[in-house]
């Protein structure tokens, strides 16, 4: 018989985890000691990321930033730091970054043989190592703050039947189980009232679970900022980020309060038939441990023994207690646990079967759970709803008993919370809704938001069109075997500067422009003229062809254009700056061309899956 292997949602995560840290940087932590403006790191342990770079030791005040510079990113050694301060001391610690430069790159200026229908990227050798350079116009380095997870886009709408989370379902991964509304508020539907029809948007930012007029149940996670809203939000997905500080806003207080393995829902599975429910207030008190039910009380003696009464309103609202006797004749009933505060008669209560919810979540009475039945039988004396107390917490596993005198078959199913994940930056929360919702929404995805705002310091054209986008990986400079390119903006044409232009000087944008002498091509992109007379400029192109002997466009030759028929004198020839199939091209897409315009901004949203 043949393994049967999988792999799991946690394995996609880890891989998206590790590309998003790639980008904003992987934290280290550097312990060793500093004397005056040198610090020398002995050893590294890997920490949790924080803003900045920090220094805590002796003769130095908590928290103290400082900027530390050095051959290496977070190795041993020993670097040079910037301080006003005097400070020395050992046991000192240290965060540094390891990151990875990514570029977002556009490219293709020419058409597609069919501009409304961009044909595939090809996956040879020869596209991914090779061609994809060669188009290549500009790119811009990808910042921590041009990175988000995101996940997939769930809009409320009316008379929409959403999915409930559960611990146990194989295909919540693609089910919608949480919502974005138009307040840009993120809700995980913890409740579908059995598969009913949601038609009340959820609203607010509590952090406790609400619940709308449709007798949906939802758990309020994230709001999405303006900024990431106009920058990473798409018709399909939106981003998600769990915070790893304190921010001020209502999500961090939602990720502290969360409760790791807590029971919020009781999915009915099966109603059963037989049992009671009595709702109705005291008709006196006796004690905090006795009271007396009115003329609605069963006359039957111990009917309501091994029940459960809860307040459900007034004085001693929310406390829950089990019966131990019932008398009929006088209506007596009696709990096990004295009521602080003692309910009154105008205090509504009710009573109905004791849940016991047995599971793993240790031996603290406050880590348990305890629930009652909230909402009437239905006509064959069914239970139609179970409502929790109080979720407990730490629980991975946990089932329902139902304990009354009469009534039967009611069956019952825990839904348990999310728990703590531990990954690369240390444990993501303390688990439980809310707590991280990254992991929770099953953010796998990167998105990667570039804005090119108008010609972006004269890199990026801005009259003409593209139709490539892609993510290239650690690219080198044309000067060195081991210089990483680390500008903002990079212009990945190769410049050739001519005079002598004839004509006006119009070239036109991609044609072929052909050296008289070398036979070099390549593909216009633009021509930037340096005079009025446009007898002299700087031809800027890609897909740069040599003929047969390695050589570009040599300097005295005569270049021609091919659809303008234009000619020019080269003066000098500049390389671009990133030296050809350096680094690796990690994402690319074809597209209908992009027409740029120098007043305008356009937002790149690159989506890498995992």
């Amino acid at each position: 018989m043949p393994n049967i292997s999988q792999i799991t949602t946690r394995f996609r995560s880890l891989n998206a985890e590790n590309f998003y840290n790639s980008i904003v940087g992987e934290s280290f932590t550097g312990v060793g000691s500093i004397s005056g403006t040198t610090l020398t790191i002995t050893a590294i342990v890997r920490g949790t990321v924080i803003n900045g770079q920090y220094v805590n030791g002796q003769g130095i005040a908590s928290g103290t930033r400082i900027t530390a510079f050095g051959t290496g990113t977070g190795g041993t050694g020993t670097y040079t730091v910037n301080t006003s301060q005097t400070v020395s001391g050992n046991n000192v610690t240290t965060s540094f970054y390891s990151t990875t430069r990514l570029y977002a790159y556009i490219g293709r200026p020419n058409s597609w043989t069919n501009d409304n229908t961009p044909p595939a990227p090809s996956t040879s050798l020869q596209s991914e190592q090779y061609d994809f350079y060669r188009d290549m116009i500009a790119m811009k380095r990808i910042l921590p703050s041009d990175v988000r997870y995101a996940t997939s886009r769930y809009d409320w709408a009316n008379n929409t039947v959403y999915t409930q989370h559960t611990d146990t379902n194989e295909s919540l991964t693609s089910s919608q189980f949480y919502v974005y509304t138009t307040d840009r508020n993120v809700y995980k539907c913890i409740d579908n009232n059995y598969g009913a029809a949601s038609t009340t948007m959820p609203t607010g930012t509590s952090t406790s679970i609400v619940t709308t007029a449709d007798q949906y149940r939802w758990k309020y996670m994230y709001t999405i900022s303006l900024g990431d809203f106009l920058k990473f939000t798409s018709s399909a997905y939106i981003p998600v980020k769990t915070l790893l500080s304190d921010d001020s806003s209502v999500q961090w207080t939602v990720q502290q309060n969360a409760a790791n393995g807590a029971i919020h829902h009781i999915a009915v599975a099966n109603s059963g038939s037989g049992y009671y429910l009595v709702t109705n207030s005291f008709s006196s008190i006796i004690n905090s441990t006795a009271f007396v039910l009115g003329s609605y009380g069963s006359t039957a003696t111990s009917i309501y023994g091994n029940s459960s009464i809860f307040i459900s309103s007034g004085l001693g609202a929310a406390q829950l207690r089990k019966i131990i006797s019932y008398t009929g004749s006088s209506k007596i009933l009696t709990v096990n646990t004295a009521f602080s505060p003692i309910p009154n008669t105008s205090s509504k209560f009710i009573i109905g079967p004791t849940l016991i919810i047995r599971g793993d979540s240790g031996k603290s009475v406050s880590n348990r759970t305890t629930a009652y039945v909230s909402r009437p039988m239905n006509v064959v004396g069914g239970i139609t709803r179970i409502t929790v107390a109080n979720e407990g917490r730490n629980y991975s596993t946990a089932n329902v008993i139902f304990n009354s005198f009469i009534g039967g078959g009611a069956r019952a199913t825990p839904i348990i919370s999310p728990p703590g994940i531990h990954g690369v930056g240390g444990l993501h929360g303390p688990g439980g809704h809310g707590s991280d919702a990254v992991q929770e929404l099953n953010a796998f995805n990167i998105m990667l938001g570039v804005t090119l705002a108008g010609t972006e310091a004269n890199s990026f054209p801005s009259n003409n069109d593209f139709r490539t986008v892609g993510v290239l990986k650690d690219p080198l400079l044309r000067s060195g075997t081991s210089n990483f390119a680390n500008a903002t903006v990079i212009d990945q044409t190769t410049r050739v500067y001519v005079n002598t232009v004839t004509g006006s000087g119009l070239f036109v944008a991609d044609e072929l422009i052909t050296g008289g002498t070398s036979g070099v091509k390549g593909r216009l992109v633009v021509f930037a003229n340096t005079n009025s007379a446009r007898s002299q400029g700087i031809l800027k192109l890609v897909r740069v062809t040599p003929a047969g002997t390695g050589d570009v466009f040599t300097v005295g030759e005569t270049v021609t254009g091919a659809t303008s028929g234009y000619t020019g004198t080269v003066t000098s020839v500049s390389r671009p700056a990133v030296k050809e199939y350096t680094g690796d091209v990690l994402y690319s897409e074809n597209r209908i061309p992009i027409i740029r315009d120098p007043d305008q901004s356009e937002r790149l949203r690159i989506l890498v899956k995992f």
